[in-house]
C-alpha cells in the first residue's frame, strides 16, 4: 500500500512540475517601461482575442506618413470583468488617443495603458494597466524629486 501511495505521489509530482509552464505567464519585458509614449489615431480593427486584445491604428507620423500601429491591451475576460469592454468597445474608424509603452525593438507595438475617445472621454481600463501607468507616473514624480 505504501509502495502504491509513493507511486502515486511521485507520478502527481510529475504531473505538475511538467505542467508548471502552463501557468508561467510572460513578462512586459519587450516594452520600455521608462517611456510613456502617446499615438493618437483612426482604429482600423479592434481584435477581442485571448490572450490580448489588439486595438490596429492608423497615425499619422510628424512628416503626414501614414503607420499602423498595434496596441495591447489585457485578456478579454480581464477587460471585460475589470473595466466593463465588451467586443464592441472600439470600431473601425473612431479617433482613438492611446497612452502606452513602446515596444523596445523599434516596431510600431505598444503596450496602451490610457484610451482616450475623440471627445475627451477617458475609457475604464483594467486593474492591471492602472497599475502599470501608475507605477510609471510615480516613477517619474520620485525621479523628478531627486533632481
Amino acid at each position: 500500500m505504501r509502495k502504491i501511495l509513493l507511486a502515486n505521489a511521485a507520478l502527481m509530482f510529475g504531473l505538475f512540475a511538467v505542467s508548471m509552464p502552463i501557468f508561467a505567464h510572460h513578462s512586459q519585458a519587450v516594452y520600455d517601461g521608462d517611456h510613456l509614449i502617446t499615438v493618437k489615431g483612426v482604429v482600423t480593427r479592434f481584435e477581442w482575442v485571448n490572450p490580448h486584445i489588439l486595438i490596429h491604428l492608423e497615425v499619422k507620423d510628424e512628416k503626414g506618413n501614414t503607420e499602423e500601429w498595434v496596441a495591447f491591451s489585457g485578456s478579454p475576460a480581464m477587460q471585460s470583468r475589470e473595466a466593463g469592454w465588451t467586443s464592441e468597445e472600439f470600431k473601425p474608424g473612431e479617433e482613438l488617443t492611446i497612452s502606452g509603452f513602446p515596444q523596445k525593438d523599434g516596431r510600431k507595438i505598444m503596450l496602451g495603458a490610457k484610451h482616450i475617445r475623440a471627445n475627451g472621454e477617458g475609457v475604464s481600463e483594467s486593474v492591471a494597466e492602472q497599475r502599470i501607468y501608475q507605477g510609471y507616473l510615480d516613477r517619474k514624480q520620485k525621479e523628478d524629486g531627486k533632481k
